[in-house]
């Protein structure tokens, strides 16, 4: 009976072994076929995402580059990339590749990056980041990073040269990073903003079909209207008209073709102004005559839909005027030729104060104060040192047609 029974128990356990051993070998077996599938699964996405990361980088190296890459055998798969083009110089990627069967795809949006997205960018330091001056949101130059004394920089900071210091009481403050070794081409294709403002906007030029230097005056008022008046060849300014803005530019382009605007007041909507220069020297430049603003602050109502460019072909000016006294500037501000310059600002009696909410992108930094040691620190003394709030709606919308950079960004990435 002992005999039968350990056979009996033998044979049991053989049985059940040979169930467990079949499931085991089940269980192998799907392991495997779920590890070969979410290898080659991984492959496909990976093989993908490297096509669309080697089209990106052709784009960032040339932006005309579309031609895309047909069947390209890379790690024992296949990867097909093209690239759309949709919108204003705007492009989108498709990357699809094959790996033994298994397919991925991935698609990312680019853009060119708006100068409007700056809050501050020169492409020569021709004067000094000094004590008094705080910059908000992202800074860059293409050259060097000029500072005397101690400048605040509050956004992320880039400089293809580096920092130089003037002595050694100066102490920048970089309180959103720094990074050197950064070029960002300073170019403007006028091209879409000229087209905008002939087709849905306004244009000021001269008349009489003489081809003179027109001069335009826009006073923006609060109610959504505007005062403008205009000078050609100097003759003399015309009676004063007022109109709803978005009837004398619906598209909110106004493009003087070649000549000066003269501007101030407070604007109710969306408005972008450019000063042609047309290779004219005295065209291009446009006169901050008094206070900018807004008619709805964003800093105190992030709702705001006032915006405002400033595009000068050649530099934007602080008109002198001993009454202004602390100048509110609300505007995105583009200098082609130079930078923001403060007339005589040395012929102020005491320091002042410019507000800007908004950005200066211009070809160059320049003075626009005298500064004394007092014994601490430099202190300004004479001018306006100025306080910059970038204005963080651009990052997502910005003032009509404002110029683009030369360089593509990255807006959206779909796996």
């Amino acid at each position: 009976m002992g005999g039968k029974a350990a056979l009996l128990l033998v044979l049991a356990f053989s049985a059940l072994f040979g169930i467990m051993g079949t499931q085991m070998l089940r269980t192998s077996n799907e392991a495997t076929d779920s590890y070969v599938h979410y290898y080659k699964k991984t492959k496909a996405h990976d093989l993908a995402v490297s096509g669309a990361n080697m089209a990106v980088n052709e784009i960032f190296m040339n932006k005309s580059w579309k031609k895309g890459y047909s069947n390209l055998t890379a790690d024992y798969g296949i990867i097909n990339v093209w690239v759309d083009s949709f919108g204003y110089n705007n492009r989108k990627i498709f990357s699809v590749s094959d790996f033994d069967g298994y397919k991925d795809t991935i698609m990312v949006w680019l853009e060119p990056k708006n100068f409007a997205q700056y809050g501050n960018f020169y492409d020569m330091m021709a004067a000094w980041a000094a004590t008094g001056d705080t910059f908000s949101g992202p800074f860059h130059t293409n050259d060097n990073l000029l500072c005397y004394g101690d400048p605040v920089f509050l956004g992320f900071t880039t400089t293809k040269k580096g920092v130089k210091l003037n002595n050694n009481k100066s102490f920048p403050e970089f309180h959103g990073g720094l990074q050197e070794g950064v070029e960002i081409p300073f170019t403007f294709d006028d091209t879409p903003f000229k087209n905008a403002a002939l087709s849905n906007g306004k244009v000021f030029y001269d008349t009489t079909g003489s081809n003179k230097i027109v001069d335009v005056s826009l006073e923006l008022k609060a109610d959504g209207t505007v005062d403008y008046s205009i000078n050609i060849n100097n003759k003399g300014w015309t009676a004063t008209k007022n109109t709803p803005l978005t009837t004398l530019a619906p598209n909110g382009v106004i493009y003087v073709q070649k000549g000066n605007v003269y501007i101030k007041g407070t604007l109710n909507g969306q408005l972008s102004v450019m000063a042609g220069r047309e290779g004219t020297n005295g065209a291009g430049v446009i006169h901050i005559a008094d206070d900018v603003r807004y008619n709805v602050n964003p800093l105190t109502n992030p709702n705001s839909t006032d915006m405002l460019g400033l595009i000068a072909q050649d530099f934007v000016q602080v008109d002198f005027n001993l009454a202004t006294g602390t100048l509110d500037l609300h505007a995105s501000i583009y200098s082609a030729r130079d930078g923001i310059l403060i007339e005589k600002y040395k012929d102020y009696p005491d320091a002042r104060i410019m507000n800007l909410l908004g950005g200066v992108i211009g070809k160059k930094v320049l003075p626009t104060a005298e500064y004394v040691w007092d014994g601490k620190k430099y202190v300004v003394s004479h001018g306006y040192s100025y306080v910059h709030r970038f204005d963080e709606r651009f990052n997502k919308v910005v003032p009509p047609f404002f110029p683009l950079t030369d360089k593509f960004r990255l807006v959206a990435w779909k796996e």
